[in-house]
């Protein structure tokens, strides 16, 4: 059984708030201002939808979700975080970006990519969040997803000597929303 990269990283970070925590809530680094490392998760409800792909197929579901993001800020109203989370379905670079230092309300965004094996997947999402209190939030986000999937294709006989091979690609967009409810330490 193959374990994803995004259990690890949100196991991680769970064991990291649950045991890191105690010991640092005092430290200055933790200092209540939006500036210097951020550590935090949420959990949430995400709809997806899929476009059809070449044969004709699509989807759509909804569910929860999770949310692990670390990153820096720069100043108390820009941010800059490593995020795993649905609405961008791959591990992204992202920022919040309070438009005062006294606003509850900010922007956020996300870009991410992923390439193995042939296959792509590209995200883009982009957001509002509204600081509830101190280091609690909640965020609404849109995301976009392009997959790209590149396979091999046989054709003819075996039997009359005419076994011919090629590649084909399928491209899937896929459409994300998500609401979320954060807890953030800075």
């Amino acid at each position: 059984m193959k374990i994803s990269t995004r259990f690890w990283m949100l196991t991680t970070l769970i064991v990291l708030l649950i045991c890191g925590t105690p010991l640092v809530t005092h430290a200055q680094l933790f200092d209540g201002e939006r500036e210097g490392l951020l550590i935090g998760g949420g959990l949430g409800y995400a709809a997806i939808a899929t476009g059809a792909d070449s044969s004709g197929e699509s989807f759509s579901g909804s569910g929860f979700t999770t949310t692990g993001r670390i990153g820096y800020g720069l100043s108390d109203q820009l941010t800059i975080y490593f995020l795993s989370t649905v609405p961008n379905l791959v591990p992204s670079l992202g920022f919040m970006y309070f438009a005062d230092r006294r606003s509850d309300y900010y922007l956020q965004g996300l870009l991410g990519y992923t390439s193995a094996n042939q296959d792509s997947l590209f995200s883009i999402a982009g957001g509002l969040g509204y600081e509830l209190r101190d280091h609690v939030t909640l965020e609404g986000m849109l995301g976009y997803n392009r997959f790209s999937d590149t396979y091999t294709t046989y054709g003819g006989s075996l039997f009359y000597g005419s076994f011919t091979t090629g590649t084909a690609t399928t491209t899937t967009n896929i459409i994300t929303i998500a609401v979320t409810f954060n807890v953030y330490f800075y």
